[in-house]
């Protein structure tokens, strides 16, 4: 079982920001196509593995990298559950 933070942006100028400081700093990010499950968003979506999302997220706000929505992933084989972080605080 694999469990990531996932973190949809409002555009794709900030998406490309995102991962470009995240390459920088070896945060071991990758920006892919946003999961079919999750609707909004520009299209994209930064992963990140669990233990390193609190980093992330603090990251883009010192950053101050604009995002749209925080969401936990786990995937097991080829199905992924994701739920949104609705009230999401760091810890």
């Amino acid at each position: 079982m694999i469990e990531e933070g996932l973190i949809i942006f409002n555009s794709t100028h900030d998406s490309i920001k995102a991962d470009n400081i995240c390459a920088e700093k070896n945060m071991g990010t990758a920006l892919i196509p946003t999961h079919p499950s999750i609707s909004a968003g520009c299209g994209f979506m930064l992963k990140i593995s669990w233990e390193k999302f609190d980093e992330l997220v603090k990251l883009l706000n010192d950053e101050k990298i604009e995002y749209k929505s925080l969401y936990y992933s786990k995937k097991a084989g080829i199905k992924r559950m994701v739920v949104e972080l609705e009230d999401y605080k760091l810890k």
